[in-house]
């Protein structure tokens, strides 16, 4: 059982990873301005580093049960709110584009959840044994 949660574990991390990397391309080369550039790449940084950390504390809960695994759903919401807020007011404070910011983190933290959802519904079955 424990070789299966690390695989699942495994699949989820790189697919993961590959949005990130995805997500830091488009946000170096999309952007034409280079301040919408620079903004783009904080948000999608700040949304891997966000998912790194829920992916990472999510596998932790899973082990321990479901509960513990839906707690952490709300405290990374947290960190993550409090993350667009302080990023967001980073950027503003400096002239960059905020539009740009908000794009970069969320076009790329909405495809990590969809991730960390899948993750947690895939070792919370291999936990319990089957298709439950």
């Amino acid at each position: 059982m424990r070789h299966q949660g690390a695989e699942t574990f495994r699949t989820h991390a790189g697919l993961a990873a590959g949005v990130m990397v995805v997500g830091l391309a488009l946000a170096a080369f999309l952007p034409r301005e280079a301040e919408a550039r620079q903004s783009a790449v904080i948000g999608v940084t700040l949304a891997a580093v966000t998912g790194v950390v829920s992916l990472v504390l999510k596998r932790r809960a899973v082990r321990k049960d479901l509960n513990a695994a839906l707690k952490v759903v709300g405290v990374v919401f947290g960190l993550r709110a409090v993350g667009v807020v302080v990023g967001l007011l980073w950027v503003v404070q400096r002239g960059l584009g905020a539009v740009a910011f908000v794009a970069g983190f969320f076009g790329t933290y909405f495809v990590l959840q969809w991730i960390e959802v899948s993750y947690v519904m895939a070792a919370s079955r291999d936990a319990a044994g089957g298709d439950e």
